[in-house]
């Protein structure tokens, strides 16, 4: 008989935000919240398909500490320019497209970083992780091409609607074997409405009624597909914005000279030059009731130190519900945001399937594991 699995991934569909969507997905019955880690998809979904913790696999944030030259090299020649010039859209496509041309095929968007800045930081996402070697470590997708079997998998690169539709037709005809779909489109959504737009009740509504008809597509010799709905991570509505750049704005101190600093949606990474600015910033940030400094024995517990400090020689995380405005990641509030402490209720991600999850699957890094157990058991049963 054709035996099917098919993995919905949809990107910052949080456990809770599903469970509260009447009807969701009633066709899958069993269902775990899973604990995300702390960070981005940048680093969840390396974290999901490997089954390793960011210090294990490398991948966290979007951009890191550049050590050498990297796919910025050179570009600090755009500091020359007018302003306008530099926050213009044609000089940010300009500039990703000699990014591509240097040989980075992974996801990346150069959003507000200050592009005379960009030479001090690098791209860990060199390759197309949605493909076999495409991660620093082995992959689900790796396993797949062990294994010598038929499987397809759609992502960013194409149009949601078009990859869904491509999606159903390869679970009406029952192959390949294996069908992946990963969209971001509801990530997209959250960030421009919240968690009660329209826009995102609209896309569970979708994808829920998608999930039921492949849940419930006729087999072609047997029990039907093995379907499973996946998440990265949860979204956390926006409460406040703060403003750690304008903090900083007023020390004797200015980076790159006296340190390099990051700063993400909802953490400030900063990389230090000597103690002095080191303990100046410290002290400004630590007045600030909108954040946290975070300790090197909290990033071990997360999984997130990394011993070349590639992130962050130390790292300011802002309180669930924040959003740093300005940061390098834009100029304007958004309505939700992710990036946050773990543990809070709204960050957890989720597993959902017509098929038994066992209780120990309970963090992002157990879902490679599953998804494995339950395609040998689909192999042997098909035998």
């Amino acid at each position: 008989m054709n035996a099917q699995m098919i993995v919905l991934v949809v990107d910052a569909l949080g456990w809770r935000l599903a469970c509260a969507a009447p009807g969701f997905a009633a066709s899958l019955p069993h269902r775990r919240r899973i604990e995300t880690i702390l960070g981005f998809s940048s680093g969840a979904l390396p974290t999901l398909f490997t089954g390793r913790m960011p210090a294990e696999h490398g991948r966290w944030l979007m951009y890191r500490r550049a050590r050498g030259s990297g796919p910025f090299a050179g570009f600090q020649w755009t500091r020359a320019l007018p302003q306008r010039v530099q926050n213009s859209e044609s000089l940010r496509r300009l500039l990703s497209r000699v990014v591509g041309s240097r040989g980075v095929r992974g996801y990346f968007h150069l959003y507000d970083v200050p592009r005379w800045l960009l030479p001090e930081f690098d791209l860990p996402e060199r390759e197309d992780i949605f493909t076999a070697g495409g991660l620093p470590v082995d992959s689900f997708w790796d396993t797949l091409e062990r294994r010598g079997l038929a499987w397809r998998q759609w992502n960013w690169r194409t149009p949601e609607a078009e990859n869904l539709r491509e999606l159903e037709r390869c679970a009406a005809s029952g192959k390949p074997s294996v069908l992946v779909c990963y969209t971001a489109d509801l990530d997209a959504a959250l960030h421009h409405e919240g968690t009660g737009g329209e826009g995102v009740r609209a896309r569970l509504a979708r994808y829920g009624t998608l999930l039921d008809r492949l849940a419930g597509a006729p087999a072609t010799g047997g029990g039907g597909p093995r379907v499973y709905l996946v998440s990265d991570h949860g979204m956390v509505d926006v409460r406040l914005t703060v403003d750690v750049m304008g903090r900083l704005r007023g020390l004797r101190l200015g980076w790159p000279r006296d340190y390099v600093a990051f700063f993400d949606s909802t953490m400030a990474r900063f990389w230090w030059r000597g103690g002095r600015a080191r303990a100046a910033v410290t002290e400004a940030l630590a007045g600030e009731p909108g954040g946290r400094w975070l300790d090197d024995g909290e990033l071990e517990r997360l999984g997130a130190l990394f011993p070349g400090r590639d992130y962050g020689d130390d790292i300011f995380l802002l309180h669930p519900g924040g959003l740093m405005v300005p940061s390098f990641m834009g100029k304007r509030p958004l309505a939700a945001m992710h990036g946050y402490d773990p543990s809070h209720p709204d960050m957890a991600a989720l597993l959902w399937s017509n098929r038994p999850v066992p209780e120990s699957v309970r963090r992002l890094a157990d879902v490679r594991g599953f998804l494995e157990a339950e395609l040998e058991a689909m192999l042997a049963e098909a035998a």
